[in-house]
């Protein structure tokens, strides 16, 4: 397999601002690197796969679960106004969903949100993510067994 960045982060070979948000043995959220937004995240499998179709039977039936567990603690933690999630990539080729926070100053989405934010309008310095990384983190509500 080529360098693969999901992996290096998943493995701890480069570390995000703040560090792991979410880590279980299926999933793994982390800050976006850049950063380009305050809280923006990143969840991916821990396992290597390429889309949506290769993920096992328990990667698929945990990914609902566990982004709405993110999605509520961003929420409480960013005091958001909405949170979007999308999965497009083609320079990454590990499956990675975006989890982006959309504040009240912020545009909704449209033809002007995802340009803006690309072009790095809202980046945040490492510090202000690690602090966002921190506050989503402490939020993040324990899974229960049934």
């Amino acid at each position: 397999m080529d360098a693969c960045l999901a992996c290096d982060v998943n493995e701890g070979r480069i570390e995000p601002p703040g560090g792991p948000i979410y880590i279980d043995e299926l999933w793994q959220a982390d800050h976006e690197l850049t950063p380009l937004a305050r809280g923006y995240v990143i969840l991916k499998p821990r396992r290597h796969v390429h889309e949506i179709a290769d993920l096992s039977e328990s990667e698929a039936a945990a990914l609902g679960p566990t982004l709405s567990r993110l999605h509520s603690a961003m929420r409480a933690a960013l005091g958001t106004e909405r949170i979007y999630t999308c999965s497009f990539a083609e320079t990454v080729l590990h499956l990675h969903f975006h989890i982006v926070p959309r504040y009240q100053w912020m545009p909704g989405l449209g033809p002007d949100l995802l340009p803006r934010l690309f072009g790095g309008e809202w980046r945040c310095t490492e510090a202000e993510a690690a602090d966002a990384a921190d506050q989503i983190r402490s939020r993040i509500t324990p899974t229960t067994e049934t």
